[in-house]
């Protein structure tokens, strides 16, 4: 799918030594079936091969810009300042790691186009491993009330999101100084604002879950989740159930390692982002 005029979206990604898996989360983007956008990829100081990646992929291909910080920022700055710098009406998350399905942003700006209300879309994903294993499909709530009333549960695929950049920014933008959960607090703020929102009800990326997403997600990174978590629900003003559930995050990474994946996949079949769509 080509278009001559201005580009409607451009996609954001914010990588820190991102390779391996950097080069194949780009050409998933390259490829889309929708060729016109424009794709900003921030580079946080990475010390790898990242940033020969990012140089040779841009002088291949002028949809890419790459913006480079001198120091490490962390996530939630590099979405602000991706938010910030762009130029189109929505933008497209897309993690380093990840791959994006070939009609991704056709299907996403076709539904938006047709639901002009919406101003967050989302997806289904696949799980993968590290080595490209299928693990599942991993699903969220499709409908706006829906996602609303689960907003607890981080209801959507923070990958898979295309967000209508004005209402973003009215909102506030990613708080900078989040490195972790800064989309879990930014929905809060936008269920609070009166944002409209929705998810495709198929997979849009193949989402990697790595050996050590739990090193990654440690339990600074949990109690982080659950703050966040608790003052949303005071907010919004959710069940007396959510703030048990919401603590099963800090729960699951202070178990011995060899349990944690068991526990993690034992919980999946209670989460009720699946049983919603």
């Amino acid at each position: 799918m080509t278009n001559s005029s201005e580009p409607l979206v451009t996609v954001l990604m914010s990588v820190y030594n991102g390779m391996p898996h950097l080069p194949t989360a780009i050409d998933s983007i390259l490829q889309q079936t929708l060729t016109n956008f424009k794709f900003i990829i921030v580079d946080d100081a990475s010390t790898d091969g990242t940033a020969k990646v990012l140089r040779d992929f841009a002088q291949k291909d002028s949809r890419i810009e790459v913006v480079t910080n001198q120091r490490n920022r962390g996530l939630g700055y590099n979405l602000a300042r991706g938010i910030a710098a762009a130029t189109t009406p929505w933008v497209a998350r897309m993690d380093a790691d990840d791959v994006a399905v070939p009609q991704r942003l056709e299907w996403q700006l076709a539904y938006v186009k047709e639901q002009p209300e919406v101003d967050i879309l989302g997806g289904y994903a696949l799980d993968m491993s590290d080595r490209g294993r299928i693990l599942g499909q991993r699903k969220v709530p499709t409908n706006h009330q829906d996602i609303c009333r689960l907003v607890w549960t981080n209801p959507f695929i923070h990958g898979t999101v295309m967000l209508r950049r004005e209402a973003i920014l009215r909102v506030g933008s990613y708080r900078q100084k989040l490195s972790k959960r800064q989309d879990y607090e930014l929905w809060f703020r936008c269920v609070r604002s009166g944002l409209r929102f929705a998810n495709l009800p198929q997979p849009l990326i193949y989402y990697r879950f790595s050996d050590n997403t739990f090193t990654r997600n440690n339990w600074r990174v949990a109690l982080t989740h659950v703050r966040i978590g608790w003052r949303g629900c005071w907010q919004v003003k959710a069940a007396p159930f959510a703030y048990l559930a919401i603590t099963k995050q800090l729960v699951v990474v202070l178990l011995p390692p060899p349990l944690r994946t068991l526990v993690y996949n034992w919980l999946k079949q209670f989460d009720p982002r699946a049983k919603v769509t």
